[in-house]
């Protein structure tokens, strides 16, 4: 029922424009500066989190997940799988199961104390770098990582280190703001769509967490057109970017 879109050409958002509703029975229209959730766009934030301390020296992309979350022991799919890596809960690689449970049906995402809960009780669907295989559970750990390494809440290093100096106002995790988009169901064949409601998704913030605007996103992509040293709103350096 609404779309709103923008155009970023390298430091610049050159065209943004709106469409439909961001609620259609108060028929409020959507604008470039709606707040929509963006779902596992949160995981681009997860991974920028990852190689800014990276940039720092505090992790090596290659390091054994269970260095920084020692009760990180999931069963392994083969007796003899090497340990999981940062990076491959990065990139899809890990083998872990795509989700924490059976949050997308119930609408009840697990706190910190339930995916540890999970991890310990299931095994890994394949060993590690087998198969690609897309994972919400991966970037949620990813996310555990980023809180044990920089002693913050995931959310607030989020805020403090990436929409804070990319001058992202308007950008939220997990936070039922004013003015966001209402989300709807399918198109049904009488015409009408289920009201879905706000859900806070805790532990898997890392994952599916991050309410933003198109104005706000375009700050985000003109970061990854930029080249020097970190520092101020260049919040990565050249070759993390690349």
């Amino acid at each position: 029922p609404g779309v709103a879109v923008g155009v970023v050409h390298d430091q610049q958002l050159v065209w943004a424009k709106g469409y439909g509703y961001a609620d259609v029975d108060r028929k409020t229209p959507v604008t470039p500066a709606t707040k929509f959730r963006m779902a596992s766009h949160s995981k681009l934030f997860t991974a920028t989190a990852v190689m800014q301390l990276r940039d720092q020296g505090k992790l090596r992309l290659d390091d054994p997940v269970e260095k920084y979350l020692p009760w990180f022991k999931p069963k392994p799919a083969e007796a003899d799988d090497p340990p999981i890596t940062i990076e491959e809960l990065l990139t899809h690689s890990s083998g872990l199961p795509r989700e924490a449970g059976s949050h997308w049906s119930t609408q009840q995402f697990p706190d910190a104390a339930g995916v540890m809960a999970y991890v310990r009780s299931n095994a890994a669907s394949y060993s590690p770098e087998v198969r690609w295989k897309y994972s919400n559970l991966a970037l949620t750990i990813a996310g555990m990582v980023v809180e044990a390494i920089s002693g913050e809440k995931f959310n607030d290093y989020v805020s403090r280190h990436i929409f804070e100096p990319l001058g992202m106002r308007h950008s939220s995790l997990d936070r039922d703001v004013e003015g966001i988009a209402v989300g709807y169901g399918r198109r049904m064949p009488d015409g009408s769509r289920q009201r879905m409601p706000f859900i806070d998704s805790r532990a898997m913030s890392p994952a599916t967490g991050v309410t933003s605007t198109v104005e706000d996103m375009a700050k985000f992509v003109s970061l990854q057109f930029r080249k020097g040293k970190p520092g101020g709103s260049q919040i990565l350096s050249t070759g993390a970017l690349r």
